[in-house]
């Protein structure tokens, strides 16, 4: 944020992230969207010369308005919740009496049914990466373990050698609201993981050998997120499937497939972490498109 948009509000932006983040009330990569989105809102004022003490109703609407024309209805809905808790922040802490988000109209949508990648098209992407090698062992460590757990690509890079139950095929995985949840690994995504940490995790740490974390990248440092998701995100170009593939595919597949197959959606709701069944139901939806896509391939009368 430069000079100018400092003196528009970007302390009290600052103030209510900052209250996020210790109140613990959302995601950390909840707290980055939210910062981009009201830097864009501050940018959006100061073409006025409008401070966010001062913004109108009509301000925010306007705004809103533009950022979906900009990017998408679902992109729009989440900067209104990000304005709404700014406003709400400055109400409670006395800079406002007036709330100038009570009344606007939330850019809302229907919510798209999540990518998930076909059976075949899952087991291709896995099988492609060779394990000969250290990146490559990992990486297939890395997306067998996704793919089997469904857990979130955040999680994965979170997670530490102290998070592996030895003689099981189990492992605790810490998250969203820092709680923690059991998820379980089959034989072949364990013999993968296993096969990376016994033969050439330690060549990647390197001096490093105090390294907490389970996945580390040539340097011997934990993985990001954004250094996992380039490395797999070439592991999916190199098969063709790039353009359907991003940080949560991996786990979209694995629970509509789950779901497709019968599992209950209370298992599949424990399983990712959601706070609400309501969460996972949007998977019933991807098995209903999937069970019409058959009906309409087999059933003889379906075409007529």
């Amino acid at each position: 944020m430069d000079a100018f948009t400092e003196l528009l509000g970007a302390p009290l932006v600052d103030e209510f992230l900052v209250f996020l983040a210790v109140m613990g009330e959302r995601s950390e990569l909840t707290v980055v969207a939210y910062r981009a989105d009201l830097a864009r809102l501050l940018r959006h004022l100061a073409a006025t010369n409008t401070s966010l003490l001062e913004a109108t109703q009509r301000d925010i609407d306007d705004f809103l308005a533009a950022y979906q024309q900009a990017t998408s209805a679902r992109s729009a809905a989440r900067a209104a919740s990000a304005i709404r808790g700014l406003y709400s922040h400055l109400i409670t802490s006395e800079y406002l009496t007036r709330d100038p988000t009570e009344g606007i109209r939330l850019h809302n949508t229907i919510p798209s049914l999540p990518k998930a990648l076909s059976i075949a098209e899952t087991e291709m992407l896995l099988e492609s990466v060779g394990v000969e090698d250290a990146l490559g062992s990992r990486d297939r460590a890395m997306l067998e373990v996704l793919y089997a757990s469904g857990m979130r690509i955040s999680e994965l890079i979170g997670l530490n050698i102290g998070d592996l139950r030895e003689e099981s095929f189990w492992l605790t995985v810490s998250g969203k609201g820092a709680k923690e949840r059991l998820v379980p690994i089959p034989p072949i995504a364990a013999r993968q993981l296993t096969r990376y940490l016994e033969l050439y995790r330690r060549q990647l740490l390197g001096p490093h050998r105090d390294e907490a974390a389970v996945f580390v990248n040539r340097r011997g440092a934990r993985l990001t997120r954004q250094g996992a998701w380039f490395a797999l995100k070439q592991r999916a170009q190199a098969v063709g499937l790039d353009y359907k593939f991003s940080p949560h595919t991996l786990r979209h597949s694995c629970a509509t497939h789950l779901v497709e197959a019968g599992a209950d959606l209370r298992v599949v709701q424990e399983l990712l972490g959601h706070a609400s069944v309501a969460t996972t139901e949007i998977y019933t939806k991807v098995s209903i498109a999937h069970l019409t896509k058959v009906y309409h391939a087999y059933h003889p009368r379906a075409t007529l």
